[in-house]
């Protein structure tokens, strides 16, 4: 009777031995779980954030690249160009100066490519919050005169044939994407 106590009581349990190779084990499979796995949740997110990014550049870009050239240029699409003989002056041409930004509009009232320079708080064209559908995003929207190449020019030539228009848009990791394009004065 004495020798089936003992043969149970030996096989009821762990050697203090196989523990610590168990916790060894765990402690390497935890290691490896950490530098390789979870790392990759974070990742998993960045294509998901990019077509984000994307869709919100290129929005802007396109209500931005329907306006005006100018806004002594005709807004219907007309064959008047601000700067050319008969036709008025491109705004802020006197001085040479170049100064771009709004003319004193409210957002939903911009109507040239300019009136966006400078442009960085998220709301759409209607006054709309973006920051619900986008959030953690922030963009920038940079315009000035420029080649037809895209550099940036100054003094601003008379009359100007082109503008850049550079959309920095951010997400919340902090990555930046930009959207450029060049407007011409037509």
């Amino acid at each position: 009777m004495l020798k089936n106590a003992q043969t149970i009581a030996r096989q009821g349990g762990f050697t203090l031995i196989e523990i610590i190779v168990g916790i060894v084990t765990l402690g390497i499979v935890l290691s490896l779980l950490t530098v390789l796995l979870f790392p990759q949740a974070k990742r998993s997110a960045e294509p998901l954030l990019q077509m984000r990014a994307a869709e919100l550049g290129i929005a802007l870009m396109n209500e931005i690249s329907s306006k005006s050239f100018d806004h002594n240029s005709d807004h219907a699409g007309g064959a008047i160009r601000c700067g050319e003989i008969g036709a008025p002056s491109c705004t802020n041409m006197l001085s040479g100066t170049g100064v771009l930004g709004p003319d004193g509009e409210a957002r939903d009232e911009f109507n040239d490519v300019d009136d966006y320079h400078g442009l960085n708080n998220m709301t759409d064209s209607l006054g709309g919050d973006l920051s619900a559908r986008y959030p953690g995003f922030s963009y920038s929207i940079h315009v000035c005169y420029s080649t037809a190449s895209g550099t940036c020019v100054t003094p601003v030539p008379i009359p100007p044939s082109f503008k850049r228009v550079q959309i920095t848009v951010t997400t919340p990791m902090g990555q930046n994407f930009l959207f450029s394009s060049i407007r011409g004065n037509y």
